[in-house]
């Protein structure tokens, strides 16, 4: 008897290879981050709260936008992750802002309400370093007509979203960069300061002496730091309406309680005017940037040729995620139902199942369980759940329709009819 022939098909069977995600990139699973569910449901609240409609954005923009909007930042556009599809130089977003302005001159709000106020999240990515970055961004902005009590409520929504966790370690710095006439005036000022100690500056800081001149503020070396501490502030040249401006948003902000420092010498990024605020955490001495905040009239001028009053606050979820693991912070997993169903059998499943649409048609929230496992197991997972009914049904209740009804609390339970369950729980429940 000769040998077996090998199976030519199991011999070059194809082997997966793991998958990985790309280095930079990384995964939110709420299910095992708790830290993340806490972040982004807070964020909804305090939009919600502080009256935001929340936006979505396309993750690719025709790559003109970006050249539009970071046109004098060539730097951004070096960092762009891009590709050619239908005819169309296409490229994935490496910031929201741009979108969001985008949208808001696109469909013409402006035409449709004299005041938006918009919150927006999402993924960002660009090329940094060599290698691969991104990020998750969040965001407040505000179109229209509004006033220095609207820009507090921006930096107020921000401080309320971030320090809901209880963290420490926060701090807000403000200035005003004033309009486009008072920066010009200033940035002369400036260069003459600068003018004989272009080599006590690092050599980004020469850079910036040829370009936009306020970014050597921007610049973390302490050595420049030391030296530009002793520079004019911007303050001295405003004009007499963006200091009465400036002037009523600080009170606002004292109105309200809100903790910042003044900062004359900071600058926010290029395109940036006016209120100019920076939201920074301390950790082991070493202080991280989590957001920063202005006017982005100019921005969008530079998007659709007409500068829209807009001001708003862009910051990382990412970076304050780190903020929050490196604090320890711990959260629980947030366990909110109303009923937790314990199906007994195929039988009881089924019926449990048309249950479940009944219920959740009257806005109960309902935690189902339909995989295997005995009721005082099934039990113990309703008291996690933090559910104080549990509808239990098995093989004689699901063939009688009924279904019976128990306060996980007390334990007490009863037997009530299919017909009359959904009621009864609106009625323990108070709905």
């Amino acid at each position: 008897m000769g040998r077996p022939k090998k199976n030519k098909a199991s011999s070059s069977a194809y082997i997966p290879k793991k998958i990985q995600s790309l280095e930079g990139a990384f995964d939110i699973l709420s299910d095992t981050q708790p830290l993340w569910n806490a972040l982004t449901r807070r964020l909804n609240k305090v939009s919600r709260v502080y009256g935001f409609s929340r936006v979505e954005t396309p993750v690719v923009e025709d790559r003109y936008l970006y050249e539009s909007f970071y046109r004098q930042q060539p730097h951004i556009l070096e960092s762009l992750l891009c590709y050619e599809g239908g005819g169309k130089a296409i490229a994935i977003r490496p910031a929201i802002l741009p979108s969001v302005l985008r949208s808001y001159y696109q469909h013409k709000v402006f035409d449709k309400s004299t005041a938006s106020k918009w919150c927006y999240t999402g993924m960002v990515a660009k090329m940094e370093d060599g290698g691969l970055r991104t990020d998750y961004e969040f965001g407040f902005e505000i179109f229209g007509q509004f006033t220095h009590l609207s820009e507090a409520q921006v930096i107020g929504a921000v401080w309320d979203f971030l320090t809901s966790l209880g963290l420490g370690d926060l701090m807000i710095e403000i200035n005003n960069i004033g309009s486009e006439e008072s920066q010009e005036v200033y940035e002369n000022t400036l260069q003459d300061f600068l003018a004989g100690k272009k080599y006590q500056l690092c050599d980004d800081c020469n850079e910036h002496l040829s370009g936009r001149i306020l970014n050597v503020f921007r610049c973390n070396n302490l050595d420049c730091q030391a030296l530009l501490a002793e520079a004019p502030a911007i303050l001295d040249f405003l004009d007499q309406e963006s200091h009465k401006h400036f002037t009523s948003v600080l009170e606002a902000l004292d109105e309200l309680g809100i903790p910042y420092q003044l900062n004359p010498l900071y600058a926010g990024p290029q395109g940036v005017s006016k209120t100019n605020v920076v939201l920074k955490y301390k950790y082991k001495g070493e202080t991280k940037v989590i957001g920063e905040g202005g006017y982005h009239d100019g921005l969008i001028q530079n998007l659709c040729g007409k500068a829209y009053p807009c001001f708003g606050f862009s910051g990382s979820l990412n970076r304050m995620h780190e903020f929050l693991e490196q604090h320890k912070v711990t959260v629980e997993k947030e366990y909110k139902n109303d009923v937790f169903l314990v199906p007994l059998g195929e039988l009881a499943s089924k019926k449990s199942l048309r249950l479940f649409r009944d219920l959740t048609r009257q806005q109960i929230s309902v935690h189902d369980h339909f995989g295997d496992g005995g009721v005082k197991n099934q039990l113990k997972l309703a008291e996690t759940y933090k559910a104080p009914i549990a509808l239990i049904i098995g093989q004689k209740e699901a063939m009688d329709e009924r279904v019976i009804l128990r306060d996980v609390k007390s334990g007490m339970q009863e037997i009530i009819s299919y017909d009359k369950i959904v009621e009864e729980v609106k009625k323990r429940l108070g709905k």
